[in-house]
């Protein structure tokens, strides 16, 4: 199975930008696997969860399934968890020394099921981890910053005040309601149609959306535009917060606290990052 790196996809939306190509990149990690999980073995309890925690709507729940399935089938890239399991990328852990919880583990093992079983239908292949990796310092590729340069960009999340962080580059935000907060019911259709009416105004767009961003970054393809799936990036750049599973493998690079640095033990996964 080939996995792209993180500085093919970054290449690759370099190279649609210049030629005004519309691309998305669509992360759907552990939430995701467990969203696929809930639909197509009718796990009521786990789906109610998610339910009230993304702010979906019950009765929307098989639409929200199958746009997922048509997004994810005309994406650039969808990630992967199988990278964890074959030896090429550090593992999946809940922090150093312990392991993810093992019914966690047992559904991203069966990722591939769920992919086919939702009609995913794409092999292109990346990292879950692809959002930390694309704000990477390394001689290797051009990170999120290079391409963020001289360009537009929009943020659509929960957090507006990344714009002050981010000051220094031409950005605007769409803020969304967070979790607990309905986003479907107080976000979405207000979304969708700034997405309908600004996609190709920006160089690209990054999305930290939750469960409902996977439909953001394929409308925003959709409609002509780019788009990477940045996720809880917002949150390491507001607090320079880095979650436990990545320490062993990643730091704050001290003369640019946006940016991450491999740490030693991370260096050693340098060839397929």
């Amino acid at each position: 199975m080939k996995f792209h790196t993180v500085g093919e996809i970054l290449k690759n939306l370099e190279n649609c930008i210049e030629y005004h190509l519309p691309f998305s990149h669509i992360r759907f990690g552990d939430g995701g696997i467990k969203f696929l999980h809930s639909v197509l073995n009718y796990d009521q309890d786990q789906l109610n969860i998610i339910i009230r925690k993304e702010g979906l709507p019950s009765h929307k729940i098989i639409e929200i399934f199958e746009l997922w399935g048509h997004y994810a089938r005309n994406a650039n890239y969808i990630d992967s968890p199988e990278i964890y399991f074959d030896g090429t990328f550090w593992p999946r852990i809940k922090k150093p020394g312990k392991p993810i919880n093992s019914d966690t583990e047992l559904k991203l093992r069966d990722w591939y099921k769920y992919y086919h079983d939702s009609e995913f239908d794409n092999e292109n292949y990346c990292n879950p981890e692809s959002n930390y990796l694309m704000v990477l310092k390394t001689d290797k590729y051009k990170n999120i910053f290079n391409l963020m340069k001289g360009r537009k960009v929009c943020i659509i999340t929960v957090f507006p005040e990344v714009q002050e962080v981010l000051k220094d580059y031409n950005v605007d935000i769409v803020k969304i309601v967070g979790h607990y907060e309905n986003q479907y019911e107080n976000s979405f259709k207000k979304v969708i149609q700034i997405i309908k009416d600004n996609a190709t105004k920006y160089d690209f767009w990054m999305v930290a959306a939750g469960e409902l961003g996977r439909i953001y970054s394929g409308i925003i393809k959709e409609y002509g535009g780019r788009t990477v799936d940045i996720g809880f990036v917002i949150e390491y750049w507001l607090t320079t917060y880095i979650h436990p599973r990545l320490h062993a493998y990643m730091t704050m690079n001290l003369s640019n606290k946006l940016e991450l640095v491999l740490t030693d033990e991370g260096e050693k996964f340098l060839e397929n990052i």
